[in-house]
């Protein structure tokens, strides 16, 4: 379909570079009493689930509007603090994914168009803030992230930006999903920087999923030059907010389709078992929109193992996911994705026809929305955003 091609050729022909930073108020045009959050926009009447309400809270005390959690909370169920969706403001973060005015972000242009999207910077450890939790120890760890690391990646960034894509690509040739695995992404991004001081190399070679939170950006930065492409079924954007799974496609830009959020079945750390899983939540799924995370699962064998699924299970499904893209990535060529390649544009249509869920790679929160990280699994977006997607879409054509 000529829709379909154009947006493929849009989303190829976008090249990432990580420039610089910035904080989100002057990136986001986020304001006092305002903060973005990960996932669809909650509907009237919707409260945010405690992972998500618990991570607001810790950013509007961390931001100094409210002096605790109760506070907060208060403030965000009467309305005096203003939710935004981070898809809509220009942004992706993973889990909760909430945004702070106050909060430093990387920015990444594209070369080819001048358009831009901004990546969070991600803390390291299983109680941070994108989990959940919140205290002096998640002030400490956002003031560091965001000031020392923020401070010395910017100062090695090359003259000119960093090329992302090729981090990504050597990524996933080094066996990374580039969703719940990024040890070969973070390798590739330090070896791409200028020499750092010893403290910041050492925490970000220890916390690989430093690394998503750029891919995630340029993934969003790619997928977005489809978007408005009249009667293209291509998927711009995956996300969920931890009641709702929304997607949205390039030939309905700005329409939001939901089912209910799947729980991540998986790999659970000790202590942890599936009735301590919140319902999925975060941006990351933008990776499985671009082709990469659960729809590489045959290319990835150590993500299967530390997920607790068998190789054949994965190898399957990941060749079932491949075959839901319209087009293959000339970038991202991995040997074990074999003849057939790295997909380039999930096709809303071809998810319909083949009556499937996709496959998404996730982090796990514990349900009580405080205890933080529990574990790595797979979730899915529900087929039914991708057949209310494909009816709409119908319905928008046979208007013209």
């Amino acid at each position: 379909m000529a829709e379909n091609e154009e947006a493929l050729g849009r989303i190829a022909a976008c090249r990432p570079f990580v420039t610089g930073s910035v904080t989100a108020r002057e990136a986001l045009g986020l304001g006092d009493g305002e903060l973005g959050h990960a996932g669809p926009p909650f509907l009237p009447g919707q409260v945010p689930p405690p992972t998500v309400l618990h991570a607001l809270c810790g950013a509007a005390m961390h931001e100094g509007w409210a002096r605790n959690a109760e506070t907060a909370a208060a403030m965000i169920a009467a309305g005096e603090i203003r939710l935004r969706a981070n898809h809509e403001l220009g942004t992706v973060s993973p889990m909760a994914g909430v945004v702070r005015p106050g909060q430093r972000l990387f920015r990444l242009e594209d070369r080819a168009s001048g358009a831009t999207c901004f990546a969070t910077l991600a803390e390291k450890g299983r109680r941070v803030l994108r989990f959940g939790h919140y205290g002096p120890d998640v002030a400490e760890g956002l003031a560091f992230v965001e000031g020392p690391v923020a401070d010395a990646i910017e100062a090695a960034l090359p003259e000119g930006g960093l090329d992302l894509l090729p981090l990504v690509a050597r990524g996933v040739e080094l066996g990374d999903d580039v969703h719940q695995r990024n040890v070969g992404g973070m390798l590739a991004f330090l070896a791409a920087l200028a020499p750092l001081p010893r403290d910041i190399r050492d925490w970000l070679a220890t916390h690989p999923q430093h690394f998503l939170n750029y891919a995630m950006a340029g993934a969003k930065l790619c997928l977005d030059r489809a978007r408005g492409i009249a009667g293209s079924a291509i998927v711009t954007a995956i996300t969920r907010n931890g009641i709702d799974c929304g997607i949205q496609i390039a030939g309905l830009d700005g329409q939001w389709f939901r089912a209910p959020a799947t729980v991540p079945v998986g790999g659970f750390f000790p202590g942890f078992l599936l009735a301590d899983a919140h319902a999925d939540l975060g941006d990351s799924a933008i990776m499985e929109s671009f082709g990469l995370g659960g729809c590489i699962a045959h290319c990835s064998p150590e993500i299967g193992r530390a997920m607790a699924r068998d190789w054949p299970e994965s190898q399957g499904a990941g060749h079932v996911m491949r075959g839901l893209f319209a087009g293959r990535s000339d970038l991202i060529a991995p040997a074990l994705a074999g003849t057939a390649g790295v997909g380039l544009g999930l096709d809303a249509r071809r998810v319909v026809a083949a009556e499937t869920d996709v496959r998404i790679h996730t982090g796990i929160s514990h349900r009580d929305g405080r205890s933080g990280w529990i574990g790595i699994g797979v979730a899915t977006a529900p087929l039914a955003c991708f057949t209310a997607a494909a009816a709409a879409l119908e319905t928008s054509n046979g208007r013209h």
